[in-house]
């Protein structure tokens, strides 16, 4: 039996490089429904999709990510970065932030959901995705609240995860299935 969606689940994976050609409108607008359609505990819906398609912006958090890591003196971090060339958000013109209220306990949860959502409809229109959350530590630093007014976060928001679209520039296989990670209890 063929089924589109396992097939687009099956096939994708984290996407480390970008072409960095602009999405369309049309791809924008297919990934900010699969935001919207993403269920929420009790459809609460405690996010917003704030989708960032300026490259200097992109680029610029990218830097303060990095900068951040080395203020920091995480060597094995840093070390991690120079061998990615410093790149995080890997040259990818679009990167959604999902920003969650802070005060819901279901939030984390909720975002996890609509980022899985936005990669797999990504994925089943031509584009790869990888899903980030380093960029993360430029709302918590010294810079936080400059990013926050940056991507217009709302007030008693967070960062909740984010994810890099674009045509790749790169192949990667999917990551190998483990069926020993399955516990059926009948």
């Amino acid at each position: 039996m063929t089924n589109q969606v396992m097939d687009i689940i099956k096939s994708r994976s984290s996407i480390r490089a970008y072409k960095g050609e602009p999405l369309t409108e049309e791809q924008k607008a297919v990934l900010q429904e699969a935001a919207l359609a993403s269920p929420s505990a009790m459809n609460l819906q405690p996010y917003k999709f704030i989708f960032i398609n300026n490259k200097s912006i992109i680029e610029e958090m990218e830097q303060d990510v990095v900068n951040f890591f080395v203020a920091m003196g995480n060597k094995e971090v840093v070390e991690r970065l120079k061998s990615r060339n410093n790149k995080v958000l890997y040259n990818a013109p679009c990167v959604i932030v999902i920003a969650i209220e802070e005060k819901n306990s279901y939030a984390k949860v909720d975002a996890g959901i609509a980022v899985e959502n936005i990669a797999l409809a990504a994925k089943s229109i031509g584009l790869d995705s990888v899903i980030v959350g380093m960029p993360g530590v430029v709302f918590s630093g010294e810079k936080a609240e400059y990013w926050r007014n940056r991507i217009s976060i709302p007030e008693g928001y967070g960062f909740g995860i984010g994810i890099a679209v674009g045509q790749a520039d790169m192949e990667k296989a999917p990551h190998e299935v483990d069926p020993s990670k399955i516990i059926t209890i009948d």
